[in-house]
């Protein structure tokens, strides 16, 4: 299947028009907690957040998350190996070009990647989405450096790791 980027016009019809699908990186240390990055770029911009992306047209999923997670972090895993933490809607008052011209609609699937930190800090690699990357622990979950959709992916992590 061909897929491929979106002219920006193309892109900015998109999302002020539709829901955008996409993948979010949930990747998770048991003794350091999950990996976020400093968001430069709305939306979001100025929060910690997950690493994470949209999914092209003709795009198979797991072909998306591996461009994703590569692009974002540098880093590769074995799709398989990951775990879906479900969907999430989030909404934003912003685009990524403008502060004021059109919302942002995401549908997100949230890919849990449980990691050794040792495993990884070398290899980890900045992206055009953040100016560093963090381990952030799930006690910080009330931090306001957090953006509230990251928060959500704490939480639900506190709540599986308890059940097992």
């Amino acid at each position: 299947m061909i897929t491929e980027k979106l002219s920006e016009e193309t892109w900015r019809t998109c999302v002020s028009s539709m829901p955008i699908f996409g993948i979010d990186m949930i990747i998770f240390s048991r003794n350091c907690g999950v990996l976020m990055g400093h968001r430069i770029n709305n939306p979001a911009k100025g929060k910690l957040f997950v690493p994470g992306g949209r999914i092209y047209k003709n795009e198979r999923i797991k072909d998306a998350f591996n461009r994703i997670l590569l692009s974002e972090t540098g880093l590769t895993f074995t799709f398989n190996k990951t775990t879906s933490m479900g969907l999430y809607e989030h909404f934003y008052n912003v685009t990524s070009w403008s502060a004021s011209e059109s919302s942002t609609h995401y549908i997100i699937e949230a890919r849990l990647i449980e990691v050794e930190p040792k495993d990884i800090n070398s290899k980890i690699n900045l992206s055009e989405q953040h100016s560093n990357f963090e381990w952030v622990s799930l006690e910080d979950i009330h931090s306001n450096s957090i953006h509230s959709y990251s928060k959500m992916y704490l939480d639900q992590i506190k709540h599986i790791k308890i059940n097992e």
